[in-house]
């Protein structure tokens, strides 16, 4: 995922005791505070990586903390005493203490950083929409530029803290009257020549779930892949390019 905010910049801060200071350019890094026990902490950290940790992803957490420091006030550079700290969190962990202040703390953004997570949410659900859902009447994916102009015409609201799957699909019984969508799965049954079997398998498998395999006696490959509808179409023109027109490739089923 490419950086998505803009520069923060806080200068003239005290560091230390507060009997020395010098100018600080965050540069796109920003603030976690946490209220608790009578005091206010504030940590700096990645706000990219601040995000998508706290939204449970698997994100290391020396890459989302600047230097494992908490302050009582940042602008100030006051940092807070280890012992308060530890009298706090329950821990001598730096790591553990900046785990908890992500966990628990709140995220400072700007309005372009939220407005930037919003668009990037809302690209999120229209891909989702284009790879997992149909026209039920056509059984094809709508196209981007229909999907946006539907969201635009209905003035649904993108929240960027609800899971992409389930604001997808919510946005689909939003949407029924004026852009009818269904989630759809579709299995399909490619048999494939002796000869593309080395260059197709990995690709073919890769689109969807494996659901059996089978080898004939001449080393020809039957593979049926359950995938999202919305990519039907296109790992159909793929394989059918890859292998010439030589792979036979059958949807034998769809379903919700």
């Amino acid at each position: 995922m490419g950086s998505i905010f803009k520069v923060l910049t806080l200068s003239g801060i005290n560091r230390g005791s507060g009997d020395r200071s010098s100018a600080i350019d965050l540069g796109g890094k920003t603030l976690v505070r946490l209220q608790t026990h009578g005091k206010r902490l504030e940590m700096v950290v990645n706000p990219e990586e601040a995000w998508l940790f706290k939204q449970g992803d698997e994100v290391a957490i020396d890459d989302v903390v600047e230097g494992f420091i908490v302050f009582e006030n940042f602008s100030k550079g006051l940092k807070m005493n280890e012992d308060d700290l530890s009298d706090i969190f329950e821990t001598d962990s730096e790591r553990e203490i900046a785990k908890l202040m992500l966990l628990k703390g709140d995220l400072q953004l700007t309005i372009e950083q939220r407005r930037a997570f919003v668009k990037e949410k809302r690209d999120e659900i229209i891909d989702y929409l284009i790879k997992n859902a149909v026209n039920p009447r056509t059984k094809t994916p709508h196209p981007k530029l229909r999907i946006e102009k539907a969201l635009d015409d209905a003035g649904i609201r993108i929240d960027r803290k609800e899971g992409t799957k389930e604001q997808a699909e919510r946005i689909i019984t939003q949407l029924t009257t004026t852009l009818p969508m269904i989630i759809e799965a579709a299995t399909i049954e490619f048999v494939v020549s002796p000869k593309d079997t080395g260059p197709l398998y990995g690709y073919i498998k890769s689109y969807g779930n494996l659901l059996s395999e089978n080898w004939g006696t001449d080393g020809t490959l039957t593979m049926v892949v359950k995938t999202p509808s919305g990519l039907v179409a296109s790992i159909l023109e793929q394989v059918s390019d890859k292998s010439k027109g030589r792979v036979r490739s059958t949807v034998i089923d769809r379903s919700n």
